[in-house]
């Protein structure tokens, strides 16, 4: 993820945000659904619950995520492909998007098990995107 992408997600990110996931569904037409999302690094993370998501990503992993700023231009779009996960690495993953997102209590509040039939941690890792109207400055 370049500085320019991480840059603009700080100023339009904050920790508790929402963000518009769009998935392939299996007659090709896209299914948007506003998610969860904390960046760590060089990744994007998700909480994925939804079935029909979880069933489009397993069938085609190529997925575009929008955040945008109400009143006026600035937005983020970003393209890539997200992998669904439920390992070792993924639960700590999870525990880090959990307390970013809601604090230690959250965390506690939002532990659960990872599965392929329940929660997943989606990781994602953009290709590309497209930033437009980013303010200047920090």
């Amino acid at each position: 993820m370049d500085a320019e992408l991480k840059r603009a997600l700080r100023l339009l990110h904050p920790p508790g945000g929402w963000v518009h996931l769009g998935t392939v569904g299996k007659d090709g037409w896209p299914h948007v659904t506003p998610v969860m999302m904390g960046v760590k690094d060089d990744l994007c993370l998700f909480s994925i619950t939804g079935k029909q998501k979880k069933r489009n990503l397993e069938r085609d992993p190529r997925v575009c995520v929008e955040l945008s700023r109400p009143g006026d231009f600035f937005h983020i779009v970003m393209w890539g492909e997200m992998q669904l996960r439920h390992d070792g690495v993924a639960r700590d993953l999870w525990d880090w998007l959990m307390t970013d997102q809601f604090g230690a209590a959250g965390l506690e509040q939002r532990r659960r098990a990872l599965s392929s039939e329940g929660t997943s941690l989606g990781v994602f890792r953009p290709l590309r995107q497209r930033l437009y109207a980013v303010p200047a400055g920090d």
